[in-house]
Formats: structure tokens, sequence, C-alpha cells
């Protein structure tokens, strides 16, 4: 009787145990399949392109040839300013690229002409998020602003790369006014602190500076357990303050890390020493700005998969 029984067993076994492996791996594929199916609804709203460095140096000549100056201190900075919320709207909106923009008003003003600007990667939540923080103001010493043109420009290019792209966390873009303006920029980093913290689910902020320069892609932080120092150490080289042209490209993120985010400044040092004056005269080659946008996608997409192996 007892052999009996364990022959069944053994037939059983034999049977379910195929059967098993044979249902396991069909739900596996189902929902890997039922994974990248809801990442392609969920990004359906935006259309995906490579990075096409013609159409970031027309970004970068726009903003700086013909929107120019843009901060609070004078009537043609403000219309420079809202000229520039007007384009990043734009580029981002459902009518271009695709995103749903979120008009947030800046300084607790409603009728605010220059509003922080949110935009994510995908429509739904996730436990942890990257925010990429794009000031699009510039200095006021500045003609041109180029650094911050540079960083805005390639923005466009990465957030429309990063469309139709399977993420583990949600990737925010927020397009912030003021983080150049000596007089509002506490303010408005604590606008951001907010609104970051409101989510509980930042586990990496990157604010985009200069994108300018040649090579390797720098990080700038006085935090050696961020994230991108973790996951991200081959994509960039931690620099000192001292390789940051002197227009307050690093003091944005600093405020906002002295207000307990885990921020980072990413940015293109330059080769040599080099003042903010003469680097606000630099034409954006079109193939540093196109290299400068495949290297923020890179970190970004390492940073919002937890669980790839380098």
């Amino acid at each position: 009787m007892e052999k009996k029984r364990r022959r069944s067993w053994v037939k059983i076994l034999i049977v379910a145990v195929p059967v098993w492996l044979l249902v396991s791996g069909g739900i596996g594929l189902w929902a890997h399949f039922h994974y990248q199916e809801k990442e392609r609804q969920e990004q359906q709203h935006a259309y995906r392109k490579d990075i096409n460095a013609p159409s970031l140096v027309d970004d970068f000549n726009k903003i700086t040839q013909q929107i120019g100056p843009r901060y609070h201190a004078s009537e043609d900075g403000r219309n420079g300013l809202q000229r520039m919320a007007s384009m990043i709207e734009g580029s981002l909106g459902v009518s271009n690229i695709g995103y749903e923009v979120k008009k947030i008003a800046s300084l607790q003003h409603a009728e605010s002409v220059a509003p922080l600007l949110l935009a994510d990667v995908m429509r739904r939540e996730t436990e942890e998020e990257i925010w990429l923080i794009v000031p699009y103001d510039s200095p006021v010493s500045l003609p041109r602003g180029a650094a911050s043109a540079s960083a805005v420009s390639v923005s466009f290019a990465v957030a429309q790369s990063l469309v139709g792209q399977p993420l583990e966390r949600n990737v925010r873009f927020l397009y912030v006014p003021m983080a150049y303006a000596e007089e509002q920029r506490l303010d408005m980093a604590a606008q951001v602190r907010r609104l970051i913290g409101s989510t509980r689910r930042a586990v990496q902020v990157l604010v985009l500076g200069s994108m300018l320069h040649e090579g390797k892609m720098a990080t700038l932080t006085r935090d050696t357990e961020l994230l991108i120092l973790r996951d991200a150490s081959d994509l960039v080289v931690v620099s000192e303050g001292s390789e940051i042209c002197f227009q307050d490209d690093g003091e944005f993120s600093s405020l906002l890390h002295e207000m307990n985010l885990p921020t980072a400044l990413l940015f293109k040092r330059p080769e040599a020493d080099m003042s903010a004056l003469l680097e606000d005269g630099i034409q954006a080659p079109a193939d540093v700005l196109a290299e400068s946008a495949e290297q923020v996608v890179a970190v970004l997409q390492r940073l919002s998969h937890p669980t790839q192996k380098k």
C-alpha cells in the first residue's frame, strides 16, 4: 500500500513539475509583455525621437538670440522669462513632443509669468522617482544666458529620447525660474523643496548646469552616498566647485542639498579656467550638445533601473 502511494506521488510529480514550469514560464512571459505594453500605453501620448544635433542647436540659438536675457530684474528680462516659459511648454507639450505639462505658480503668485513647469515621463506614480531640475532663467550679468540655454535645449532632447523607454523609476522634469536670482533663489529653492518633498519618493535630484563643453559628464555634490555616485559612477566624474564658471551654477543644487534633498549638479566642465562672461559667448557646437544629451540620457536610464547591472 505504501509503495502504491509512493508511486502515485512520483507520477503526480512527474506530471506536475513540467506543468508548473510551463505555467510559471508562461506567467513570466505574460508579465514581461504586459509590463512593456503598460509602459507603451502610459507613454503613447508622447512621440519618441532620437537625439538630433541640428534641432538642439536650433533650440539653443532661439533661446540665446531670440529670447535673450531671462530674469526678474528688468522688464526685458521678465519678458524673456515669459517667452522662455512659453517655449518650454510648447516644446514639451501635446502639440510637439507630447508631454502633459503642469504649470505651478512660482513663489505663490497665481498670475506668475514665470511658473514652475512639471512634466513626467510616465503618467503613473512609481515608488521611487528621479527629478531633473532645469533652471531656465539667467544671471543678470550675462547678456545671453548660454549655460542655462544649453541645459534647457539639452533637456528637450533628453525628454524626447526617454519616451517609450521602460523605466522602473519615473523621471520628472521640473523647469525652474529664478534659480540664478540672488534675491529670490532661496525662496524658489524652498518652494521646489516643498514640491519634491511632498511626494516622499525622490531618491535622486539632479540640477542641470552648463552643457557647453566637451568631455565626460561631471557631477558636484557634498554627499558621497548619493545614488548617482553609487549606481552611475562610471558615467560621471566628481568635480570640485572651483571647476565651475563663476555664475552660480552650483548654488541652486547646494541650496536644495542643504534642504535635505538628495541633490547633485550635473554639468560639463570647461577644459581650462574660464570666466562666466567668456563662457556666455560660446556658440555651442552641435556635436557637443548632442553628446551632452546622450550622456544625460545614459545617467537617467541607469538611475531609473535599480535592478540594472552595470
